[in-house]
């Protein structure tokens, strides 16, 4: 993996399929750099408890209509970040090109650099380690994801573009 190319970036996205180890594989490879993580499931998660009193979240508790406060709360960070000169990891899937639209348009408008990393895992592997969560996904998103799935191309805006097979 060329993984030091990205260390020079100023946002890295690493995408996936929901199970493909993105959170794994964030903390392994950049924990130890000076970036700022951004992740959906955790701001979900956040939100929810806050909104809630501290009660335990699950994934069963998504609601579409409250998507649309975490994409707001996600915006809002990211930019923060970056306009406070951060470095800047988001783990989110990003499985097609609109879904990495925003974060590549934004980065051009700031003049920041961009890459993703993407991990490819098989389907099957997907669904095999979600089936082994506490807080599992329905099957059936992770299916609709790897239906829509489009990989990532320098042809979007990306500096560097890594895809791992198999991981």
């Amino acid at each position: 993996m060329d993984l030091p190319l990205f260390d020079a970036l100023d946002i890295v996205l690493v995408g996936g399929l929901p199970a493909s180890g993105k959170s794994h594989f964030s903390a392994t490879y950049f924990s130890t750099k000076d970036r700022r993580r951004i992740n959906r499931k955790e701001l979900r998660r956040l939100l929810w408890e806050m909104g809630h009193f501290g009660k335990a979240w699950r994934e069963e508790y998504f609601n579409e209509h409250d998507e649309v406060l975490v994409g707001h709360v996600e915006r809002k960070i990211f930019e923060h970040y970056l306009q406070s000169r951060l470095a800047v990891l988001v783990d989110n899937t990003s499985v097609t090109v609109d879904s990495r639209e925003y974060y590549v348009t934004t980065a051009r408008q700031l003049r920041k650099t961009i890459g993703i990393v993407f991990l490819n895992s098989p389907l099957q592997r997907c669904l095999e380690r979600n089936r082994g969560r506490e807080d599992s996904l329905s099957e059936g998103i992770i299916t609709n994801l790897y239906a829509s799935l489009e990989l990532p191309t320098k042809a979007e805006g990306f500096k560097e573009v890594l895809i791992l097979a198999d991981y």
